[in-house]
């Protein structure tokens, strides 16, 4: 039969001596119940005749494009490589492109990229969603088209019920507060993100709760930077000047990285002047001289946990909304006032 280049699906059953259900069964990865030996016949029929799909053409059969979306907010901050990857290869796994889009934060680029996402005709659409008044085009989604879509990291009000994975941001905020107020911590000031979604609202809320159950809630110390953490060095600078703070809990890696700078041009003793617990891992936290106590979010298993349900659901359109929550942890190094390295959930 040779090696063409045109081959079809049929000559590879052929040659393999299986019927042209197994052969798809087998390249589109749900040979669980196929015999290892069919399937070894399957793969070799597969490499000797140069067999490869023409999934534009199955695509435009099937109505689909094979593509996912996924509109996240910030693509240049460190940690959304580690989610971007997560997703590339699990689709590319089930034979699917990834269209990737950043919104800044901004709705109308939001709104602009699902419109085009929709009209690109996308087989799924991962988002983490800008906090706004009106999600009008999410609602359109999950109401008026076939495309399944999951949010990550940020949750949508009620009664829009749109599938989620995000992270425990309320417990473990408060848990990092109440960590600090073990320490003997008193004036402890809080450098937040703008109110742009749910996370960035529950990690604010754990920092004021845990605080208020104290009596150790002083409203002034709590300061907002934008989305970038471009004035964090300033602001922490001014409140340990000015407010004679012990303790700053940053709610972004970039906020905490500001705040860290700030200490060391200062030179802000750490942890016994000024105490610092951040967000988010990053490599420098690790290789400081006083290493950074923060909080690790489980962004590969949220965006794992993301494309697996985007799946099921491609598969089962009516299943019911989910909504899961991951727990990050605590990573406790010497920022904080320990001495030792250890983790709480």
């Amino acid at each position: 039969m040779g090696t063409s280049r045109n081959s079809t699906i049929v000559d590879v059953a052929k040659l393999a001596g299986v019927s042209v259900s197994t052969v798809s069964v087998v390249m589109n990865n749900k040979d669980k119940y196929v015999a290892p030996e069919l399937r070894e016949k399957v793969l070799n029929a597969i490499a000797q005749l140069n067999y490869a799909p023409n999934f534009i053409a199955r695509s435009l059969k099937s109505n689909a494009t094979n593509t996912i979306g996924l509109i996240l907010t910030n693509i240049t901050s460190p940690v959304t490589p580690a989610m971007v990857r997560t997703v590339q290869k699990a689709a590319s796994e089930q034979h699917m492109d990834t269209l990737i889009i950043s919104t800044e934060e901004n709705d109308q680029i939001e709104i602009n990229a699902v419109n085009n996402l929709i009209s690109k005709r996308v087989d799924g659409l991962i988002i983490c969603p800008v906090l706004s008044k009106n999600y009008d085009h999410l609602y359109f989604v999950k109401k008026e088209t076939d495309i399944p879509i999951v949010c990550i990291e940020r949750t949508l009000p009620t009664p829009l019920e749109i599938a989620s994975v995000t992270t425990n941001n309320y417990e473990i905020s408060k848990g990092a507060v109440n960590h600090l107020i073990d320490h003997g911590r008193k004036r402890i000031a809080l450098i937040a993100l703008p109110k742009y979604g749910s996370n960035t609202i529950d990690r604010i809320r754990g920092y004021e709760d845990a605080l208020k159950e104290n009596n150790l809630y002083y409203p002034e110390l709590v300061k907002e930077t934008d989305y970038m953490g471009t004035d964090a060095f300033e602001i922490a600078h001014q409140l340990i000047e000015k407010q004679k703070i012990d303790a700053i809990f940053c709610i972004s890696q970039s906020i905490t990285l500001g705040v860290y700078k700030a200490a060391m041009h200062y030179h802000y003793k750490i942890p016994e002047e000024i105490a610092i617990i951040g967000y988010d891992t990053v490599d420098w936290m690790e290789v400081t001289p006083v290493k950074i106590t923060t909080i690790r979010q489980p962004l590969i298993k949220i965006a794992q946990t993301a494309i697996d349900l985007l799946f099921m659901m491609k598969q089962n359109p009516n299943m019911n909304v989910n909504h899961s929550i991951i727990p990050s942890e605590l990573i406790i190094r010497q920022s904080c006032g320990c001495s030792s390295d250890d983790s709480l959930q």
